[in-house]
């Protein structure tokens, strides 16, 4: 049983098992913030009664880190608070949100990209209520909680076009999403952008501390010095990329290239084609002039 794990001063996250996702909750003189509410009603409820364990106070503000549904599909639960994201995880929590539902009715279970989920669970994410965000931001929000502040970042495209960084500058303590990831590497989805995310996360890294706790959106706290060996590890995925596709690589090449990656290729095929498709299709490679001058 997972349990919160203090890290300043009314300040917690808590880790859970499905998808090993992380909610956090800062605690101020006037409510509390979730960050994150997990991927079903059943499991919002569950964040909802846990929360009794380290505060009464009522939750007034709850933050989506991005759009995806094991971040976004509990926030039904918080019927009194208000929700904010930034306004592409907005707009993409309204468009692809239903789709994503619809594919579960369809296809049931279990899922082969998920398959230590049970199929109930699916068919939970399939039912849950979704909200639309009543708060959006372009690039920067604070949120007043009395007697503290916490600070909402959209530090560029990276995981999503949507994703922010939610700070708490009296105790040191970043919540990343899944722009940082520590039970599994960063994920690479068709809504990624393997290119962009390495200067996203060098902005993360340029706010760090080191002391700052790094709340990943999957996974243990971390601190500074994974963040950067993370980062230099997606820097080492868009250059690779690049730098096949400068080369005069296929696509099907790049797909099959094993060498110089930081993780399996397999997990990077949507990294490759995500890149492909901004990079277009390579030019062949120069051949160089045979003979000499005279």
């Amino acid at each position: 049983m997972s349990e919160w794990t203090e890290l300043g001063d009314r300040c917690w996250v808590r880790r859970y098992p499905e998808w090993d996702v992380n909610v956090g909750l800062v605690v101020g003189s006037e409510g509390a913030l979730v960050i994150d509410t997990r991927g079903t009603t059943e499991q919002a409820r569950e964040v909802l009664t846990h929360l009794g364990e380290v505060t009464d106070v009522p939750v007034r503000w709850v933050v989506n880190t991005h759009a995806h549904f094991d971040h976004t599909f509990g926030n039904s639960v918080f019927t009194d608070a208000a929700i904010y994201a930034h306004e592409n995880a907005a707009a993409a929590l309204a468009d692809r949100g239903p789709a994503l539902q619809q594919h579960y009715r369809d296809n049931p279970g279990p899922d082969p990209a998920y398959p230590e989920i049970a199929p109930a669970v699916l068919a939970d994410v399939a039912a849950a209520e979704l909200v639309a965000v009543s708060n959006t931001f372009a690039v920067a929000k604070v949120i007043d909680l009395g007697d503290r502040r916490v600070e909402l970042l959209h530090l560029g495209n990276a995981h999503t076009d949507g994703d922010l960084v939610a700070v708490v500058p009296d105790v040191d303590v970043l919540f990343a999403g899944d722009l940082v990831e520590e039970s599994a590497p960063p994920s690479y989805g068709d809504d990624s952008y393997p290119l962009e995310w390495p200067d996203t996360i060098d902005r993360v890294i340029g706010m760090l501390s080191p002391d700052t706790k790094v709340v990943p959106g999957h996974g243990a706290v971390v601190d500074a010095e994974f963040a950067r060996d993370q980062a230099g590890d997606l820097g080492t995925v868009a250059n690779t990329i690049s730098g096949l596709h400068h080369g005069g690589t296929s696509l099907e090449q790049a797909l099959a290239h094993t060498e110089d990656w930081p993780w399996p290729v397999e997990h990077l095929a949507t990294a490759i084609r995500r890149a492909y498709e901004v990079l277009g299709t390579p030019r062949r490679p120069t051949l160089p002039l045979l003979g000499g001058h005279d």
